[in-house]
């Protein structure tokens, strides 16, 4: 059996190391509950976070409308939609999704946010002289 081929384009960017990623949204809908829960990675296509606690009814096809995204000081607004919950909507799971940024001023903050993670990693990368910018 060989293994699944990444069909990912975009860079991902470790966040969970530095502990300063968080997204925040309420569940099950805008105006539920409050959670928030440990940015993982980003990319230009979406991010993953670290369920804090148990979220039933969290499932691939799910949407989480305004969310908010905070990282480094900077917070981008938008919608998720839920890829996976690995393995379960259980605390410590893993939840992936697709990220759609609200507004222009959200995705020119995206933007600013990933060319500033990408031009860390390439500069650690040099100094190592080794590694890989696509965090797997």
């Amino acid at each position: 059996m060989r293994p699944p081929v990444c069909r990912r384009l975009h860079n991902r960017f470790r966040i969970g190391e530095t502990g300063d990623g968080l997204v925040a949204f309420g569940y099950p809908d805008p105006g539920g509950h409050l959670c928030r829960m440990p940015l993982h990675d980003l990319s230009a296509a979406g991010l993953s976070f670290r369920l804090a606690h148990e979220l039933p009814g969290l499932e691939a096809g799910c949407r989480l409308d305004g969310v908010s995204v905070t990282i480094a000081h900077r917070v981008i607004e938008g919608d998720l939609l839920v890829m996976h919950v690995t393995p379960g909507p259980c605390a410590g799971a893993v939840c992936g999704a697709l990220f759609y940024p609200r507004e222009d001023r959200d995705i020119l903050e995206l933007r600013g946010l990933l060319a500033e993670l990408s031009a860390r990693a390439g500069v650690a990368e040099d100094a190592a002289g080794v590694g890989t910018r696509r965090s797997e």
